[in-house]
């Protein structure tokens, strides 16, 4: 004898799955200030320099080492970053290569300023750099900048 419920609840079961599996989940969005983790967004001399996906973050103790490729060229380096949260959190250094027509840095107690920011886990970094522009190299200049870290 034929239990005929048994092929009636397979096929059920297969339409049930194959229904679920066809919604896609909502597109995630972050919070306001803040990037999806392994992103960054940065801004040299008032130009938007592009976002990449090209991040590495790396804890030391009190200390978080940031690097970003180029948003135009991912392979090549782009932002360097050192970040120290012992009691606040304090920028240490910043190095930018060549993005938005600008190569610098900043180093903490030698000139320039620079501040930092965390919402969620992304960090937006703010200040000015030494340095000078790629399109006349033998005239030092000061550039500015923003870059936004979501480790």
């Amino acid at each position: 004898m034929r239990t005929p419920w048994i092929p009636a609840a397979s096929v059920m079961a297969a339409a049930l799955a194959l229904g679920g599996c066809s919604s896609q989940p909502p597109e995630y969005t972050p919070q306001p200030g803040t990037l999806i983790a392994g992103t960054a967004q940065i801004t040299v001399n008032g130009a938007d320099v592009g976002t990449t996906n090209s991040v590495q973050c790396d804890p030391a103790g009190t200390l978080m080492m940031m690097k970003t490729g180029d948003p135009g060229n991912p392979e090549s380096p782009g932002v360097s970053a050192l970040i120290e949260s012992q009691d606040e959190l304090v920028v240490r250094e910043v190095g930018i290569l060549d993005l938005g027509g600008f190569t610098g840095s900043y180093n903490d107690g030698l000139g320039g300023e620079a501040t930092v920011t965390m919402t969620g886990r992304t960090y937006d970094i703010q200040g000015t750099a030494d340095g000078f522009d790629t399109d006349n190299p033998s005239f030092r200049t000061t550039g500015n900048f923003q870059i936004k870290i979501a480790c």
